[in-house]
């Protein structure tokens, strides 16, 4: 089972596979904004994959158009709520929640 890292404040998780990031911090009580309740439609949700992006569904044309129209450039940029976490054994995804 992956585990995911959150940062900047360092909680570790395990993750199942098909579980969002915004799901997964949710259950764990760590906080990522999303105005529009997880359903892809705002990027207050973004976070930034630092490790374990082979380990994430890719990205779809919905979150790509959404990111790049707020000027979120760069494979790392994704919304949590549209990252499902992929079965992919043992492994770490370290995820940044920016500031706001």
């Amino acid at each position: 089972m992956p585990q995911v890292i959150f940062l900047p404040d360092g909680v570790t998780v395990d993750a199942q596979a098909g579980k969002s990031l915004l799901d997964l911090a949710f259950e764990n009580d760590i906080l990522i904004e999303h105005n529009c309740g997880g359903l892809c439609a705002c990027t207050s949700c973004r976070v930034i994959i630092r490790e374990g992006l082979n380990l994430i569904q890719n990205k779809s044309e919905e979150e790509n158009h959404l990111l790049s129209e707020a000027g979120f450039t760069g494979e790392e940029n994704r919304l949590s709520c549209c990252c499902k976490i992929l079965n992919a054994g043992v492994k770490k995804i370290i995820v940044e929640i920016p500031k706001t």
